[in-house]
């Protein structure tokens, strides 16, 4: 199991960074809801997070991706390559527009929301209207699903590689929790600086991370 976390952290950690999901939080944070609506969005980037590989393991164990052999693990790699010269693609375009600094609009309406609505935002950012997640957590589901381990350990990879994903937008959290009163002064400038280097920093890591999963898709197959 722990040669599997190892083969996915570089995945795991490619999820959680999210600039716009650590601004998000840091928002909450600043505003006051931190406890709250930073919570929820958290939980529920989480939970879409373990929810999709999960589904993609169940999907790829099913199918037989165990078995080194078969034709749903070679699917796999192919598929695995595809994602990652899609990620250069989204290196490309992010690049092209990195000259951008505004915050999104929807950022603008964080302080109004329930923590029901902060939850939704969570899984929307982290999956559905992310460009950069879906690849990689796809990516993941199909590691995991090859992976030659017991379904109780499968099920605490997914768990622990859920985790992993949230690291990054979890800072911003705890430190609302443990310095309330200072969150401000800790967090703006760092604030302001994912946003102006958004694009530069998703351009740098689609490129890593195309790569990677190329590497990895003809590694397996070419072995």
């Amino acid at each position: 199991m722990i040669a599997v976390l190892a083969d996915l952290l570089t995945l795991g950690i490619a999820v959680a960074i999210s600039p716009l999901s650590i601004v998000a939080v840091i928002l909450m944070a600043t505003s006051g809801k931190g406890r709250t609506n930073g919570t929820a969005f958290i939980l529920g980037c989480y939970a879409w997070g373990i929810l999709f590989v999960g589904v993609l393991v169940l999907i790829g164990r099913a199918a037989g991706a165990d078995d080194p052999d078969s034709g749903p693990h070679i699917t796999i790699d192919i598929i695995e390559i595809v994602l990652g010269a899609g990620l250069l693609v989204l290196a490309v375009l992010q690049w092209r527009g990195r000259s951008s600094h505004e915050t999104p609009r929807w950022m603008a309406s964080l302080d109004e929301l329930t923590p029901a609505k902060a939850f939704l935002a969570g899984v929307l950012i982290s999956g559905p209207l992310s460009p950069k997640d879906l690849p990689l957590l796809a990516a993941a589901g199909g590691r995991i699903s090859q992976s030659v381990l017991p379904t109780e350990q499968i099920g605490a990879v997914v768990l622990i590689f859920g985790v992993f994903g949230i690291s990054a937008v979890a800072i911003p959290w705890i430190i609302s929790v443990v310095s309330p009163s200072k969150v401000e002064v800790r967090l703006s400038g760092a604030r302001n600086w994912l946003v102006a280097n958004h694009g530069v920093i998703m351009t740098v890591l689609f490129v890593i991370l195309g790569f990677k999963l190329i590497g990895a898709g003809v590694a397996d197959l070419s072995g």
